[in-house]
């Protein structure tokens, strides 16, 4: 969690380095979208390639900016600076294109489910953080930007989230360990397109790569 002074960025460790990450957290109406928004503009001036994202469930960012945004990144000003607004409607849509069948994928191993399981976990409480979370990291190793700045959802509760995810899927992972033990699906899991043990460990390996970007010194 940072509160930057823009001023004291040091602009000359930026350049061919791997991309940094300045985000704005606190409560609704402190002042973070126009915080986020005058450090984007001021490095963006500087020549630094910048994606500035917001992801407040009643986005101001388009008014600020004066632009029409949407979760697709949109050029600002002629600058070398890129903005999105990333509403609840488009977290559950983007999810569900990311996650939605791999998580399809391993519930319906262990449960009688059909893929109607996937709007209802797209609507769990932290999805909508959870997401932003694998979306910053997705967009930091991507390598597009100098700088990613990040105007975060009133915090709240937030904090207490940002472990949710590799408790969630060491959760997973034991309960499909233990369910197989005990019904012996293991043949039938055998001759679906992927083991959903390897999905899981696999979403694990994110949670804790999320964790390591958080705690990262380009955080």
């Amino acid at each position: 969690m940072q509160h930057p002074n823009v001023y004291d960025f040091h602009l000359d460790r930026v350049i061919g380095e791997l991309t940094r990450i300045v985000s704005f957290w606190g409560k609704g109406g402190v002042g973070k979208t126009t915080c986020s928004s005058s450090a984007a503009v001021w490095l963006a001036n500087r020549g630094l390639k910048v994606l500035l994202v917001s992801s407040d469930q009643a986005p101001s960012l388009s008014d600020i900016l004066g632009l029409k945004l949407s979760s697709q990144p949109k050029a600002v000003n002629g600058l070398p600076l890129w903005a999105a607004e990333i509403d609840e409607d488009s977290v559950i849509k983007l999810w569900k294109q990311r996650f939605g069948e791999e998580v399809y994928e391993v519930v319906s191993s262990f449960l009688p489910v059909d893929q109607e399981i996937i709007d209802y976990i797209a609507g769990a409480p932290g999805i909508g953080f959870q997401f932003m979370l694998w979306y910053i990291l997705n967009e930091k190793n991507s390598g597009e930007y100098d700088y990613i700045i990040w105007d975060t959802a009133p915090a709240g509760g937030s904090l207490s989230l940002l472990k949710i995810e590799h408790q969630l899927y060491t959760h997973l992972g034991d309960a499909a360990k233990l369910y197989m033990k005990v019904k012996s699906t293991l043949e039938r899991i055998r001759r679906k397109k992927r083991d959903p043990l390897r999905l899981i460990s696999r979403w694990r390996k994110l949670a804790e790569d999320v964790l390591k970007m958080l705690s990262s010194e380009d955080f």
